[in-house]
């Protein structure tokens, strides 16, 4: 509250654009803001020979993901034995909840039992991309379309790799069709079929990066009531926003059980004709 009182006074730029505010903290950019008052590090992109990969702020959360998981789940289960330790304790009713409450009863055991370790990384991705998000010095990397795309086109080649797999690649068809329709409405059927299943995929995509980014516009809202308005909104609008920060906390584990036991039955529905 103190610093944004005194931010009211050096902060008049707010009241002219408040969308480039708004988009400044959401979208991705090639600076690391760590602290206000701290210069923002620059990102720059990577060269090698002729080629320039990107490499922005998401890019950095993705990477910063990756080492996060990749040292603190193998520690986890590190100890041998019957009784982990306590981070592989309190890990492990998770990976007990993906397996009995998302993947198995979607996908079946056998089927779920060939894809768990997938979904076991798809979650805990997910949820620690989504919850570093709410951590002011992090950026939200869910909140990108790009990496959200990327995850549901991952899904999708799944879904046709799987159906085919298990169907054939002209059985994976019929299978949109139901059985015993007449074959001039079955052919109208899978025109249908067809797009709504892109869509059904894309729809993976949007409804993530949209929950993500739509916490962040309110709170950033709110705040920005202070410079807007007057500073003793703040009485209001920072209790409002703390509100909705915890709330982003629910959104942010919820929209991973989402998209994880979408996929998980999605691809389910690839292999059964039922």
């Amino acid at each position: 509250l103190i610093i944004c009182l005194k931010a009211y006074g050096d902060h008049t730029e707010t009241k002219e654009d408040l969308g480039a505010v708004l988009m400044h903290h959401v979208a991705d950019k090639n600076e690391w803001s760590i602290l206000p008052a701290v210069k923002p590090i620059p990102i720059h992109n990577l060269t090698i020979g002729p080629v320039t990969i990107p490499f922005t702020l998401h890019v950095l959360m993705l990477i910063i993901c990756f080492l996060t998981l990749a040292i603190s789940l193998p520690l986890a289960f590190k100890k041998k034995g019957l009784i982990p330790n306590k981070l592989g304790i309190a890990i492990e009713p998770i990976t007990m909840f993906i397996r009995e409450g998302l993947v198995y009863p979607s996908m079946g055991e056998e089927l779920g039992r060939k894809w768990l370790p997938f979904f076991y990384t798809l979650f805990f991705f997910l949820l620690t991309s989504n919850l570093m998000g709410l951590i002011p010095i992090f950026g939200t990397s869910t909140g990108n379309l790009s990496v959200t795309g990327a995850l549901a086109i991952m899904i999708f080649v799944g879904v046709v790799g799987q159906g085919m797999l298990k169907n054939g690649f002209f059985g994976f068809f019929k299978n949109m069709i139901p059985s015993g329709i007449p074959w001039p409405i079955g052919i109208i059927l899978l025109v249908i079929e067809i797009p709504g299943l892109i869509i059904r995929n894309s729809v993976l995509a949007i409804r993530l990066f949209a929950n993500m980014i739509a916490g962040h516009f309110v709170i950033l809202s709110l705040l920005l009531l202070i410079f807007v308005i007057h500073p003793l909104v703040s009485i209001v609008s920072v209790p409002l926003a703390l509100f909705i920060n915890l709330l982003e906390v629910l959104v942010a584990i919820i929209q991973a059980i989402v998209f994880t036991m979408l996929s998980a039955i999605f691809i389910s529905m690839a292999t059964n004709h039922h």
